[in-house]
């Protein structure tokens, strides 16, 4: 053998053995609608033949909605996908460029089997186009065309389309209603997101109006008992109508595209076909105008608003056509008063929900987790108790955030209270001299007079200073008011003390003056002290707070308010499950009283929803632990511990810590203080923690960590950038840009998953009003943004995610 033929051997070799070791995957996204699983388990089998006769490429699954699937395709995030007519029309590339995916093949389907279908559509051999039915209920007194556009006249009908998308539950049915002049309102429809949903509504005995329902020719297929009570409403204009079936479409830059249309044409696969139609451009561009006159080709949103219907409904759609059911969670930001926002959305979302859960029983259609931090951390407790999942327990709820009183929540110290109270008497003073002056001419009696209206004032700020109510009402919903009222009653009691010095004061000095003929108090001393207490003091107090004070507010109001409220919430809770009370202990610290909450929580199994509180430490004994924590607590002990690293700590095994957590967790710094937890991370250490916000103020990285696929996150604070301008906005506006370059791994993980976010629209409250009023009317907000029944609306921003992948096993 010459040197030229053993080389072309080793080359020829390593050629095959290169070819042998050829491993190419290929990530496939699939619209899936309801009932998907059977259409899944074909797919699977089918990519799994495909990998048998081409052993070089491994198929990857991920199944999504509409939405989701073009996300994935715009973002490259896929290679190949599964389309609806609909979703393929809506991305029609253009003659004269290559537009965001190439047609394949188009999904042929054998003949329908259902009785509304076409004799036509029944007839033998692969089908690739269909066709819409209307259907309504066997007893409705709809009997034709004419009926239905007296009822649509006359607001009688409700219509029931399947998806904005979808071509046969909505797209075509719009098109052969305008043909017989009908115009559906937007009060006159209803999404189901499922053809099977609308069938199923349809069977509803006392409907509000007459449902109308629309979905392709064989919905029903073989199954009988979705057919009974349901009949067909000849409609020859939308019957008429040809739909092209789901398309099979490539990244257009997609390296292997050649190879993958040349194994997929002529394939065949259980019910399916897969066949390169060569009309297919004309067919879809009449859909595309179709879908044009129904405004479905309107430019999308990165963030699309949706409404919590559509919510409920995305989730049951989840639930009914994935392997596995959805694991909600919910993410509860933080803000301090704002939180009570939190309170009436939450309401919201827990009636909708429940009323999925009644009129299905699909399973994953609850709140499985629940993360919050700051002021969202102390909602987290009673929501993952399930205190929010009942009528009373969100009105006890309720009840619990409007008895919050400002006044004992931030309580600063001795000395700055003293100032304020000493300032606040200077003020008085100087008014009163001026009034007295005026009104009291004769200086004699300018003394007595002073006496007795300094009593007055003490009398006065003795009362406001200790009134059993609260006057909030009084002041009206701006809470600049608020903020004038709260800083003035931290200074109130002091004020009253010192007044009432003055007064005594102002008789003993008087008794001397009777004597003596003189004036009370000599008028440039009196000036001069004024002068300087009413500039100074505030100076004074700056300092104080600046150099001297380590944070505005210490911690004991939070602390106390914590231990008085929360066990009364949790007892009526369990009272209304018949479950024993809470063992609070007898003459205990709210401290002690607040550790053995904790520990009945966590022992007695109370928790009914997987549990994450966020925190920062700002000192730590030991080095070896994060900065940034998650505490974590499962409903079922038995469950796997969240991915979270040396960043998790878990509350099963250190019970009594929960509600220090919670505190520790809304400590806004520096205005409260740390709240320090012994024994973390082990025996003799400790942390010292602080506002979760701080790191992780929406903490959705917890809840993608832990297995959500889908996250309700409700912020406290409204959105919108820092405005930039003189030296303090600019100062505000650095502030704001390092506090959301702290926030980058929650950031990055909302694009992994699916998060429907709302806010509140500014003006809205801030951290420190907790007024009963103010928080009552930031309940209600809440509740009515996220939208009730009577009033539906779509104020979630809906983010879309990554697709989640499963590896299909190449058949035998």
């Amino acid at each position: 053998m010459t040197v030229f033929h053993l080389i072309a051997a080793l080359l020829l070799a390593g050629g095959l053995e290169q070819a042998s070791q050829e491993h190419i995957d290929v990530r496939v996204g699939i619209v899936a609608y309801e009932d998907f699983h059977g259409e899944l388990e074909h797919f699977e089998q089918f990519f799994a033949e495909l990998s048998r006769r081409d052993p070089a490429l491994h198929f990857q699954l991920a199944v999504g909605s509409y939405s989701d699937v073009l996300h994935w395709l715009d973002r490259r995030l896929v290679d190949v996908a599964v389309l609806t007519p609909g979703a393929f029309a809506s991305v029609l590339p253009r003659e004269d460029r290559a537009g965001l995916c190439t047609y394949l093949a188009t999904i042929q389907l054998p003949p329908a089997t259902s009785t509304w279908a076409s004799a036509g559509r029944k007839a033998a051999g692969f089908h690739d186009s269909y066709a819409a039915v209307c259907l309504v209920s066997e007893s409705s007194t709809l009997r034709s065309l004419g009926d239905l556009k007296r009822a649509a006249q006359e607001n009688r009908v409700e219509f029931l389309f399947v998806h904005p998308m979808s071509v046969s539950g909505r797209v075509a049915p719009l098109k052969g209603l305008h043909e017989i002049g009908i115009q559906p309102a937007d009060k006159q429809v209803q999404f189901t997101h499922s053809h099977t949903q609308s069938i199923r509504m349809l069977a509803d005995t006392q409907p509000a109006k007459e449902r109308v329902a629309f979905v392709w020719d064989d919905a029903a297929g073989k199954d009988s008992e979705l057919e009974a009570g349901v009949r067909r409403l000849p409609f020859p204009k939308l019957e008429e109508l040809e739909i092209p079936h789901d398309v099979v479409v490539a990244q257009s830059e997609f390296k292997h595209l050649d190879r993958f249309r040349k194994l997929l044409d002529g394939a065949e696969s259980g019910p399916y076909r897969f066949t390169h139609i060569i009309d297919w451009r004309p067919r879809f561009r009449t859909v595309r105008n179709w879908l044009r006159s129904a405004g479905g080709l309107s430019a999308p949103q990165d963030q699309p608003r949706i409404s919590l219907d559509e919510i409920s409904r995305t989730l049951l759609q989840y639930s009914r056509s994935q392997p596995q059911p959805p694991r909600l969670a919910l993410v509860l930001s933080g803000g301090g008063a704002k939180c009570s926002y939190q309170v009436g959305a939450v309401a919201a979302l827990e009636e909708k929900l429940a009323e999925l859960r009644r009129t299905t029983s699909e399973p994953g259609l609850d709140i499985e987790l629940v993360v919050g931090t700051s002021g969202g951390a102390i909602n987290s407790v009673p929501i993952a108790m399930g205190i929010s999942s009942t009528e009373a327990g969100r009105q006890a709820f309720r009840n619990t955030w409007c008895a919050l009183d400002q006044r004992e929540i931030v309580r600063p110290s001795l000395l700055i209270r003293a100032n304020m109270g000493l300032w606040f008497a200077m003020l008085q003073t100087v008014l009163l001299i001026w009034c007295v002056r005026r009104f009291v001419p004769e200086p004699e009696k300018r003394g007595r007079t002073y006496a007795i209206a300094y009593l007055l004032l003490a009398a006065a700020a003795v009362s406001v200073g200790y009134l059993p109510g609260s006057p909030w009402r009084w002041l009206g919903t701006n809470h600049v008011w608020h903020h004038i009222w709260l800083w003035q009653s931290f200074g109130v009691r002091a004020s009253a003390l010192t007044l009432f010095a003055f007064g005594v004061g102002a008789l003993v000095l008087e008794a001397f003056r009777t004597r003596r003929g003189r004036h009370m108090i000599p008028v440039g001393f009196t000036k001069t002290t004024l002068l300087a207490g009413v500039l100074g003091l505030p100076l004074l107090q700056a300092g104080t707070i600046l150099f001297h004070e380590e944070t505005l507010s210490s911690g004991q109001g939070m602390r106390q308010t914590l231990a008085d409220k929360l066990p009364d919430l949790m007892n009526k809770y369990l009272t209304d499950r018949n479950l024993p009370l809470l063992e609070l202990g007898d003459g205990v610290s709210a401290e002690t009283r607040l550790q053995n909450i904790s520990r009945q929580v966590i022992e007695r199994d109370l928790l009914k929803r997987d549990l994450v509180i966020t925190g920062s430490c700002l000192g730590q004994t030991s080095q070896e632990l994060p900065s940034d924590l998650y505490f974590y607590a499962p409903a079922n002990r038995s469950s796997a511990a969240p991915p979270y690293g040396e960043r998790g700590l878990s509350l099963i095994e250190r019970p009594r810590i929960l509600l220090d957590v919670v505190m520790g967790s809304g400590s806004i710094f520096p205005v409260f203080p740390p709240q320090r937890i012994e024994n973390i991370p082990r025996g003799g250490e400790h942390i010292e923690l602080v506002d979760g916000g701080f790191a992780h103020n929406s903490p959705v990285e917890a809840a993608v960590l832990w297995g959500a696929t889908h996250i309700v996150l409700i912020e406290a604070t409204p959105r919108g950038r820092s405005e930039r301008g003189n030296f303090l906005l600019n100062a505000a506006s650095s502030f704001h840009h390092l506090h959301k370059q702290a926030q980058l791994l929650d950031a990055r993980s909302r694009g992994k998953v699916t998060v429907f976010s709302l806010s509140p629209e500014p003006p809205h409250l801030c951290a420190l009003d907790f007024a009963d009023n103010l928080v009552a009317a930031s309940i209600e907000r809440g509740y009515r943004d996220a939208g009730t029944n009577s009033s539906p609306s779509a104020s979630f921003r809906k983010e879309l995610g990554e697709p989640t992948f499963s590896h299909v096993q190449p058949s035998d």
